[in-house]
């Protein structure tokens, strides 16, 4: 019985850590989600920007209209280069904490079924004490041994 309640406790232990590594896991995915969606974003402005340039001399700008596009496209290509790098850090936390929360939740998943299991027995122990069952009978056999050395 002692042996089931600390299974019981280490159930419990594991629910917890379970449940705080999918926590960390869905907040990871959250923010590699949100550095993506802000990533997209910078790309989709600087080929915007591109194209305008492009047009740039079809639409009659200046030579320091062109050059204050070139500044800016510079510029958009070294905020798209530190979101890519920010998105992959985001997703390559995303990653761990997926596969930390993966062992955690079957290392779960496993005690709970050892705990299940144990209980069984436990109670098809108790059911054959009550009726005089296999453990009762063993230990009668077990008495009458040591009382006819």
């Amino acid at each position: 019985m002692e042996d089931i309640k600390e299974m019981r406790s280490l159930v419990e232990k594991a629910k917890r850590e379970e449940v705080k590594a999918f926590n960390e896991m869905t907040s990871d995915e959250e923010t590699a989600r949100e550095q993506q969606m802000q990533l997209d974003t910078c790309i989709t402005y600087r080929e915007e920007c591109l194209s305008g340039m492009k047009n740039a001399g079809q639409s009659g700008l200046s030579v320091v209209q062109v050059r204050e596009c070139q500044l800016l496209v510079k510029y958009l290509d070294s905020v798209v280069e530190t979101r890519q790098y920010k998105a992959d850090i985001s997703n390559d936390s995303f990653e761990k904490s997926e596969k930390a929360w993966k062992k955690k939740n079957e290392h779960y998943i496993n005690l709970k079924e050892q705990l299940k299991q144990r209980e069984i027995e436990e109670r098809e122990r108790r059911e054959n004490q009550m009726v005089g069952g296999e453990d009762s009978t063993s230990a009668a056999a077990e008495k009458k041994k040591a009382f006819n050395k």
